[in-house]
């Protein structure tokens, strides 16, 4: 229900950048140490936090200010930060960065040998509100506030979520190809069930058990989770002018409303997770690396049954989902026309994840833009769609700024090209897909 794919391990710094080695098979990889730290941007590091307002939510696990998220992190939760610097990190590259960008340059790491057993372990495991041993110095973090996570359900179960330090058995250049993009952990999201991992913190399921991998006991909803809308959102909310004249409220993109009213508005499975976060000044863009997985592919393509993943900015230079492909969201109908850059079949890189005769995408970025110095919400959620049945599911690591601005490939179609501003939207690497930027594969090249 995906779409387009990312290379292996490969770290994104930018939009539209990324950095790290390539092997023999033109995958891009990430060293031992670029696995254990995360790679900011180019520029002088923040000092400011974010806003003290927030609201009260019955379903929120968390909330403050980023002062106080940045604070607080007790010596019996385990968690340590590393600041070393990996010799291929463009943060000492002046060349075409923005010379007012403060986004940190390294950040600190957090997710050591987390359970999963808080659900701020989450947050941590995405790379954002690493707690600091200095309060008063935020040039290391990314912190958040009002942070919510959303079962719609009764109780807390884990089966739905875990944080993993890897999913399945398939590996390159001797990592795990589904494992962490920053530090040791990712999180794992499910509209079904997620096996308990093992002691190495990785998750492995049974050959092709995803299909019967059914309700994951959250409640069915009719809306999407808040501030999730499926409604046009561009042209001032009339829609028909994708990334145009975003009414601030409903989708910018347009991607959403067909597969809402196709799956008769009715999301069941819901799992969804926000938080707000204040912009660093010169910093014009953030971004996140993902992996799709669902076994509805290839049987029901096309139709009312078509889970979808939703990734969402409130940004005020654009409001709306930004993991859209070919001007849809990402469901199976999607991850059918973008196959060509993932996985399907008994394609062997999905040994050990159960979605093994089934589909997903590769590991894929998505960058969105955002003004500096701005606070937005960015919220996910995946769900099924008409229906509880058959698994579908997604890895979500590396949540980071980025100093250049970018712009959807449907506005401007030379982004990503020399002179040209980056590609907003999801991104793959050229190494993975030569055939990246025409259709039926993701628009945004890495190069």
């Amino acid at each position: 229900m995906l779409v387009p794919t990312l290379g292996l391990l490969a770290l994104v710094t930018a939009c539209g950048d990324s950095i790290g080695g390539t092997s023999d098979t033109g995958i891009t990889t990430a060293s031992s140490t670029m696995a254990a730290t995360t790679m900011g941007m180019t520029g002088e590091p923040t000092t400011s936090a974010g806003p003290t307002t927030g609201t009260t939510d019955p379903l929120e696990t968390t909330e403050g200010t980023a002062a106080e998220t940045t604070q607080g992190t007790s010596a019996t939760e385990s968690t340590t930060s590393t600041d070393t610097e990996d010799p291929t990190s463009d943060t000492e590259t002046t060349g075409d960065q923005p010379a007012d960008c403060e986004a940190p340059g390294i950040l600190e790491i957090c997710d050591q040998g987390l359970d999963g057993s808080e659900t701020d372990h989450a947050f941590w495991a995405l790379g954002v509100d690493c707690t600091d041993p200095d309060p008063d110095d935020l040039s290391g973090v990314i912190p958040i506030f009002n942070k919510k996570f959303k079962q719609f359900s009764q109780w807390n179960n884990p089966e739905t979520w875990r944080v993993i330090a890897g999913f399945g058995t398939h590996e390159e250049q001797g990592e795990l190809l589904f494992g962490p993009r920053e530090g040791e952990r990712l999180l794992m999201v499910s509209t079904g069930r997620i096996s308990e991992p093992d002691g190495d913190g990785v998750v492995t399921e049974l050959p092709g058990s995803q299909f019967d991998n059914n309700n994951n006991l959250n409640e069915d909803l009719d809306a999407l989770p808040a501030p999730l809308s499926p409604d046009h959102g561009s042209n001032g909310g009339q829609g028909g002018d994708p990334f145009v004249d975003c009414d601030g409220v409903g989708d910018c993109s347009d991607s959403i409303l067909d597969n809402w009213i196709q799956g008769d508005e009715a999301p069941r499975d819901v799992l969804s997770y926000a938080f707000d976060v204040q912009v660093p000044g010169g910093t014009n863009s953030f971004g996140f690396d993902f992996v799709f997985f669902s076994s509805e592919y290839p049987d029901f393509v096309g139709d009312a049954f078509n889970d979808m993943f939703i990734a969402w900015s409130t940004s005020e230079l654009f409001t709306g989902n930004v993991s859209f492909f070919e001007g849809g969201p990402l469901t199976v109908t999607s991850l059918a026309t973008a196959i060509d850059s993932g996985y399907s079949g008994d394609a062997p890189e999905l040994a050990g994840t159960g979605f093994e005769g089934y589909g997903a995408t590769k590991w894929v970025t998505v960058n969105a833009p955002v003004a500096p110095d701005e606070v937005f919400t960015f919220a996910f959620a995946i769900m099924d769609m008409g229906d509880s049945n058959k698994a579908t599911a997604a890895l979500i690591d590396d949540w980071h700024w980025g100093c250049k601005e970018c712009e959807p490939f449907e506005i401007n179609p030379d982004c990503g090209t020399e002179g040209e501003p980056p590609c907003c939207g999801i991104c793959i690497d050229k190494l993975l897909d030569p055939e990246c930027s025409t259709p039926g594969h993701p628009l945004c090249c890495l190069d």
